[in-house]
């Protein structure tokens, strides 16, 4: 018989998907290995870098999720495949190491007084004005962000009793859609500005804590999808520039980011944190909340800065809105 014939043995020199006597429930799970890793990789790869279309920034918030590929295909090609087991190997170590540190409180915090902040999206006006007021007053929060917040949903806020637990206001509402925002405080409120040139809006206050001035920030960027999304690019690029880089800071909103997407990473510059990560919450998913499948991800943040450190950071449902809020208590 000559050399190259016979069952089982492909052409001289030609690799062969099956080697001989291999089961080919073997070759799937090899090749399910192979594809989950590269699955993996390309969401380590919009991870970690800025690519400027749709599909990629959609993919990134995605990452979270399909990172996790990569020990499922470890785990498949282990059955036989050391090469690529290898490979996979690799991919989940890679995934280790960008999904843990999130969820490690980020050192000490100062024992110092707390500032709890709720960070709230109202769905154009929908969400249930008494629920905001009763976990604003169950919660103790000392400042309030809210987006999408129509001037019908102020006045129902007004009159649920909002006003006597924080008596300090600078809103910006709008009679319809959802670049209406407002800062609500325990505290008093100074040097309020609505910045031009942001579809939805941004504001900045200073509050009169008891301890330091603290600069405020509430921001709702536009959404990348299904809306074109070089107007979301372009917003994040240019609240870097709106963000103080000194003193004491926080930053509250809906930003139409995950922390994979490394234009939101961006805005953690000049020594800024993520406040779920720096309080080692972890990934705390927030939309869609008015779904069966519930939250999947996590594009509200609070950032802090300038000696503030987050303690502690959580979800909670609002009633009516499409968005989990986020409340945040942070040291100073």
């Amino acid at each position: 018989m000559g050399r190259g014939s016979g069952r089982g043995r492909g052409r001289p020199g030609r690799p062969r998907l099956r080697r001989d006597g291999e089961p080919w429930w073997q070759v799937g799970l090899w090749l399910a290995a192979l594809a989950a890793s590269a699955v993996a990789l390309a969401a380590l790869a919009v991870h970690f870098v800025a690519p400027p279309w749709k599909a990629t920034i959609v993919l990134a918030a995605a990452a979270h999720y399909l990172m996790w590929a990569a020990p499922v295909g470890l785990v498949a090609a282990a059955v036989r495949r050391w090469g690529t087991a290898g490979f996979a190997l690799l991919a989940t170590a890679a995934v280790v190491a960008v999904q843990l540190p999130p969820n490690l409180a980020d050192g000490r915090a100062p024992d110092g007084p707390r500032l709890v902040v709720l960070q709230a999206n109202l769905k154009v006006g929908a969400a249930d004005p008494d629920a905001v007021v009763a976990t604003v007053r169950q919660r103790h929060v000392d400042v309030l962000a809210a987006e999408e917040l129509t001037v019908a949903e102020e006045e129902h806020l007004e009159a649920a009793g909002l006003p006597g637990l924080l008596p300090y206001r600078y809103a910006a509402p709008l009679p319809l859609g959802g670049g209406g925002l407002g800062i609500w405080s325990r505290y008093p409120l100074r040097d309020g500005r609505n910045w031009p040139n942001f579809e939805l809006g941004v504001l900045t206050v200073q509050v009169a804590t008891p301890g330091p001035d603290v600069a405020f920030v509430a921001v709702h960027i536009t959404a990348p999808y299904p809306y074109p999304s070089g107007g979301w690019r372009r917003e994040i690029a240019r609240l870097k520039g709106v963000l103080p880089r000194s003193g004491p800071v926080i930053v509250a909103g809906d930003f139409n980011a995950t922390t994979d997407h490394a234009q939101f990473r961006e805005l953690l510059a000049h020594g800024y944190a993520d406040a779920a990560e720096q309080s080692g919450a972890g990934y705390l998913p927030t939309y869609p909340n008015d779904r069966w499948f519930g939250p999947v991800v996590g594009i509200d943040h609070v950032l802090v800065r300038g000696g503030l450190r987050a303690v502690d950071a959580r979800t909670l449902g609002i009633p009516g809105s499409d968005h989990r809020a986020l409340l945040v208590r942070v040291a100073y």
